[in-house]
């Protein structure tokens, strides 16, 4: 009787920023030219590790950590459903929202309880229950707020003048992602730290008060390109997450790398595999 398909799987697990990463919409009329088709690093993703591991697509636009915690065991599958090789975790973006900002419902959510709620994702049972499971933290990007006030006051006409994101508050929830790693022992990927080394500036964001994307600092032309709405990623900003995302797991699991594992069911010109039963199921033993 011949097996399903049972490929494992690679969870990207996080906010609007995972779910657009797949994106391919065409132009918007006045958008930076960088917009369009943004989401290359799903379907980089999806291309690197075809017949290899299965990526998914566990973005939900809008949530906090709050809220990621409470749909957690319906995102990941059970060990009987599938095996999960990888699990990234990028959360962070609207945790760090400041509090009572215009438009509700509200998103933030406290510094310490995004940092507990970060805990217990990783180390939820239905995450332990995959025993091999490669967890990754991701640190919340920075903003761009001028780009982002303007975007937010097109979206919210009428609330008035709005301030909702700030790049020193983005900077505590990153380092707060930093730390949860050095003390769970997991690989963090610095998106926030990446970004901002492109645009010339190599500190934490903690101790500087006018950092690069503040409306105090002169305007940065790389984090314009990198956040076409202040926020959301453009194309060039999930080239960056991606590069950075396939250097760690070939630094911390070089026997992960694409180049690495074999094909889920055997190539089509495999002759001593198709003319062998025995050697055929062995070989596709998921």
């Amino acid at each position: 009787m011949a097996r399903p398909w049972k490929a494992h799987q690679f969870i990207l697990f996080g906010d609007s920023i995972t779910q657009q990463s797949f994106s391919q919409h065409g132009p918007v009329k006045g958008t930076s030219p960088q917009t369009p088709g943004a989401g290359f690093f799903g379907p980089a993703l999806t291309d690197a590790y075809v017949r290899k591991l299965d990526i998914i697509n566990r973005g939900m636009s809008g949530y906090s950590t709050n809220q990621a915690l409470r749909i957690l065991p319906q995102a990941i599958p059970s060990p009987e459903h599938a095996g999960v090789r990888f699990l990234t975790i990028f959360f962070g973006a609207n945790d760090a929202r400041l509090p009572n900002t215009p438009s509700d419902p509200q998103q933030h959510v406290p510094l310490d309880k995004f940092k507990e709620n970060l805990r217990r994702i990783a180390t939820h049972q239905c995450v332990k229950a995959h025993k091999d499971v490669r967890i990754i933290l991701i640190t919340p990007p920075p903003v761009e707020e001028r780009v982002n006030i303007k975007a937010d006051e097109a979206k919210f006409p009428g609330l008035g003048p709005l301030f909702r994101r700030s790049v020193a508050e983005t900077a505590r929830y990153a380092q707060a992602v930093r730390n949860l790693g050095q003390e769970l022992g997991l690989p963090v990927l610095d998106i926030w730290s990446a970004m901002m080394k492109q645009a010339s500036y190599n500190g934490s964001g903690l101790e500087d008060e006018a950092l690069v994307g503040s409306r105090d600092a002169p305007e940065s032309k790389v984090l314009q390109d990198f956040l076409h709405d202040g926020l959301h990623f453009s194309r060039s900003a999930y080239v960056l997450l991606y590069k950075e995302l396939m250097e760690l797991i070939e630094q911390t699991w070089p026997d992960q790398m694409p180049d690495q594992l074999p094909f889920v069911l055997p190539r089509w010109d495999d002759e001593e595999v198709w003319q062998n039963e025995n050697a055929f199921d062995a070989q596709n033993k998921l």
